[in-house]
């Protein structure tokens, strides 16, 4: 006895099929990804070498530029965010 799907379209929910296969190949690397993946990466250290550098008692311009740093990276992160919603 063999088993036909009588719906030609499969269930999205479902966990069984090729998009829930372990041997599936990985999905493509596109260009926004790995941008959106270094300016969080920047961001991150941006943030953190501000912390230091408040612990620190570093001078106004080591301040001034982590908070340009981190601006930029969050003004381009909701770019992109926008941008992608289109």
């Amino acid at each position: 006895m063999t088993y036909a799907d009588p719906d030609p379209h499969p269930d999205p929910y479902r966990l069984t099929g090729a998009a829930a296969s372990p041997d599936a190949p990985p999905t493509d690397v596109t260009r926004a990804g790995v941008t959106r993946t270094l300016l969080w990466l920047v961001l991150v250290i941006s943030a953190v070498g501000n912390m230091v550098a408040s612990y620190s008692g570093s001078g106004t311009p080591v301040h001034l530029w982590c908070g340009v740093v981190t601006a930029l990276c969050v003004t381009a992160l909701v770019v992109q965010r926008l941008r992608g919603r289109r």
